[in-house]
């Protein structure tokens, strides 16, 4: 009897369940029980039903509308505001829930914040790269225009950002920065902290990379490419040709002597430069300069005819001579016996570089790019 007992109650529970439900269901046919019942702090798309004068009514697709109030549209861009009409989709959030017959309390200043944040979420997760204009800095770095939130990028993410700097240099970095657009990678989200935190060091190095593989996928010796100059070292200029820096040495800047490349460039000017050299394997890229240069060799016979007096400047002093330049890249060699009158004993020691002097030409080979030249012989009439 136990087990026909058993069996016999079992379904008397489950009907008494399946009325509970069937009333339920009627009740919500009958009243209009809003089983969707949107609570505090949803994310919701609305239509705006009515402008009013002081707020806007809202259907958020429930049984009752809600109302953006005047304090909420005072947060908002006054062009968007202006632009509202009857009929647009908004997003809002609903600050306040309903009680007996009021209405929801909505947020359209909140909805775009949550939205925001919803947006950088995914960068987050997607890693994705995008550009943000830089708004103001504080003391531990700068503060980036995010739609309607504001990111951060810590001084240690900022590229170029020199260290150990004092406050007031510091300062002055930050404000150089002020309305530049970076290209920024998300590192941190976290709303309820309100931490967006951004990093452009990493996103150049990635923006860097990729533009690094492509360009070796198309760069060839020979190309004529235009460049920035990035930094300077004595033995040459890094150049950046479109996310590879290419290496311009100090004897391809130009003709002539060159000591260092801030003689002749500045960091950040624009140059032309020839591709020389592709090292694929280390990534390494040589480039000149000169070469797109025209040799001041050209021509040099009809410039500096034989037996004429020009004025010319010591670069360098060797045993047998001294080194004179014509002008930039050409340069000619004053023998030893041609510098001084036969009587000084130590003639070497009658010039310095850097003197300015008068030469006389005696002979001209430009096929091996040598000027015979004379002091001696400046006031000596021609034979």
């Amino acid at each position: 009897m136990s087990e026909t007992e058993g069996m016999e109650t079992a379904p008397v529970g489950g009907n008494s369940q399946s009325a509970s439900d069937l009333e339920l269901f009627e009740q919500y046919l009958n009243e209009g029980i809003d089983l969707d019942m949107p609570g505090r702090g949803d994310l919701r798309e609305g239509v705006i039903v009515e402008i009013r004068p002081s707020e806007l009514l809202v259907n958020i697709g429930s049984k009752r509308d809600g109302v953006v109030p005047q304090s909420d549209l005072a947060k908002l861009d006054a062009e968007f505001v202006k632009n509202l009409h009857e009929g647009q989709t908004v997003d809002v959030v609903v600050a306040r829930q309903p009680e007996d017959d009021s209405v929801f309390l909505l947020s359209i200043a909140d909805a775009q914040q949550k939205r925001d944040w919803l947006v950088a979420e995914q960068l987050l997760e997607s890693g994705e790269i995008t550009e943000h204009k830089v708004l103001g800095f504080n003391k531990g770095g700068l503060t980036v225009e995010f739609n309607h939130l504001r990111g951060f990028v810590p001084a240690s993410h900022i590229v170029d950002m020199p260290r150990n700097l004092s406050e007031d240099q510091r300062r002055e970095e930050f404000e150089a920065r002020i309305n530049q657009v970076m290209r920024l990678k998300v590192i941190e989200v976290d709303p309820k902290r309100r931490r967006l935190v951004m990093s452009q060091m990493l996103a150049e190095r990635e923006h860097r990379s990729a533009l690094r593989e492509e360009l070796f996928k198309t760069l060839a010796v020979g190309d004529v490419v235009t460049g920035t100059v990035r930094s300077m070292r004595p033995f040459g200029a890094f150049i950046d040709i479109g996310g590879v820096d290419g290496l311009l040495h100090v004897s391809e800047i130009g003709f002539g002597n060159i000591n260092h490349p801030r003689d002749v460039l500045a960091v950040g000017e624009e140059v032309e430069v020839q591709v020389i050299r592709i090292d694929s394997d280390s990534q390494r890229v040589a480039l000149s300069r000169k070469r797109l240069l025209s040799n001041p060799w050209d021509g040099v016979e009809a410039r500096y005819a034989l037996n004429s007096v020009v004025p010319a400047t010591i670069t360098r002093l060797a045993d047998f001579g001294a080194f004179a330049e014509l002008e930039p890249g050409v340069e000619g060699l004053i023998h030893i016996s041609e510098i001084a009158d036969i009587a000084v004993a130590e003639p070497l020691k009658t010039v310095h570089a850097g003197d300015k002097v008068q030469v006389k030409v005696l002979r001209v080979d430009p096929k091996r790019q040598r000027i015979g030249l004379s002091m001696r012989q400046v006031d000596q009439p021609d034979a």
